[in-house]
Formats: structure tokens, sequence, C-alpha cells
């Protein structure tokens, strides 16, 4: 049996991404952007080292990809995706939804032929 990837890589940039994200939610929150957000953004790009290392085997983790690790995928970025805007953070999690799920479908799809 082949060895498993795995999916370290496209948590830790997944969490920088996300991070970037929930700094920006928090910037933007009282409607303006000031020199004193700086503050929701320097923790982010402290830890954004490992982020970037590991970039280039992300692809690789997408191809070797099974559907526990979407799973994962999934509940990492439900998990960790807090902005303060409600609304909008419900439907880009859905949209992550659909995206692995079409990932997916187009995975079974090619791999069928």
């Amino acid at each position: 049996m082949e060895k498993k990837l795995g999916i370290k890589e496209t948590k830790e940039f997944l969490g920088f991404v996300l991070g970037l994200a929930n700094a920006t939610g928090k910037a933007l929150e009282d409607g303006q952007v000031t020199l004193a957000d700086i503050r929701f953004l320097i923790g982010v790009f402290a830890d954004a080292g490992p982020a970037f290392d590991g970039l280039s085997a992300i692809p690789s983790e997408w191809k070797d990809l099974d559907k526990s690790e979407q799973e994962e995928i999934k509940q990492f970025v439900i998990k960790e995706f807090d902005i303060p805007q409600d609304k909008i953070e419900e439907i880009i999690e859905r949209a992550l939804v659909v995206g692995i799920s079409l990932y997916q479908f187009v995975k079974d799809f090619f791999k069928t032929k």
C-alpha cells in the first residue's frame, strides 16, 4: 500500500490564510482600517514561516487527499475561521465545503476513465 502524504502543509498554510482573514475581519469590524489595526496582523505574520516552508508540497497532498482528510480540512476551517461578520463567515465556510466536494467529484470522475 502506498504511503499517504497527509495534510500537514495544507493545514499550516490554511492556518495562515485563516489567521489573516480573522485579523482582517477584526480590523474591519469598526468600519475603518487604521494603523491601530496592525495589532491584529502582527501575530499572523510572526507565525507565517511554517505556512510557506512547505508550500510546494500542497499540490501533492491534494492529489493524495482522501475523504477523511477532506473532512479534517473542513472541520479545521470551521474551527479556525472566526471573523466578527458571522453571515460572511457562514457563506465562506459553505463555499469551502462545496469546493472540497466538487474537487472530490472531479477527482472521482477522472479516476473512472
